[in-house]
């Protein structure tokens, strides 16, 4: 608050470097589950961005990009996401331009329900960024999902288990793609008529500490 009443007045890198402070301090909230912090994230990347903040020699990060384009697709706010890729792109680092616009386009897409428009564009790039790579095949995991294609998600999960056994310098990252994983598996292995599994599954999805996807994976378990 007292950056959005008072940033102004700072000189621009002191400002700069309070921004990324509180924006870093928002993203490990958000990773740790508290989807309160989503929109003064996102409130705080806005006004970052348009004050030219986020910028390095005229670059902005692809972390950046990332974080911007997942934060506000989870708060709805698709028309936005769809201009903040189109006028940013350009600014991203030419190495990786390609494969963060394909990313983000894809993440846009399926946020749509446009789910062949989402695949055309995660097929578009190598992502050999370890990052980009499990958000990918995540986003992969929740198509084949939400299509009922469960042969394809069965050998999908077995290759994504099996590429993060791979990764040695992964930290807490593991922790929260294993579990995705197991809660998906669960999800497709599961009696719908079965209440009693239904609830212990609800309870469990809504209390493990690392887990990302709890609300997509909440959603879809159901009423």
């Amino acid at each position: 608050k007292l950056l959005f009443d008072f940033g102004e007045r700072l000189p621009e890198e002191e400002r700069r470097n309070l921004f990324l402070l509180a924006i870093n301090f928002g993203i490990r909230q958000i990773n740790a589950s508290r989807k309160e912090y989503d929109r003064p994230v996102l409130d705080l990347y806005k006004s970052a961005l348009a004050a030219g903040l986020l910028l390095e020699n005229g670059v902005l990060s692809r972390f950046a990009f990332n974080n911007i384009a997942a934060i506000a697709l989870r708060l709805g706010e698709v028309d936005w996401v769809e201009n903040f890729i189109r006028e940013n792109k350009n600014r991203l680092e030419r190495e990786h331009r390609s494969v963060t616009a394909s990313l983000n386009l894809a993440r846009l897409e399926f946020a749509k329900k446009n789910y062949r428009e989402a695949l055309l564009h995660l097929q578009c790039s190598d992502y050999k960024d370890m990052i980009n790579n499990l958000i990918a095949k995540t986003l992969q995991l929740k198509i084949y999902f939400e299509t009922d294609e469960h042969e394809v998600l069965e050998a999908h999960l077995r290759n994504m288990k099996n590429y993060l056994r791979r990764q040695r310098s992964i930290g807490y990252h593991k922790e929260n793609y294993l579990n995705i994983i197991r809660f998906t598996q669960a999800l497709v292995e599961m009696n719908p008529l079965d209440r009693k599994e239904r609830s212990s599954l609800r309870s469990e999805i809504g209390t493990v500490e690392r887990l990302t996807e709890r609300e997509w994976l909440l959603e879809m378990l159901g009423e």
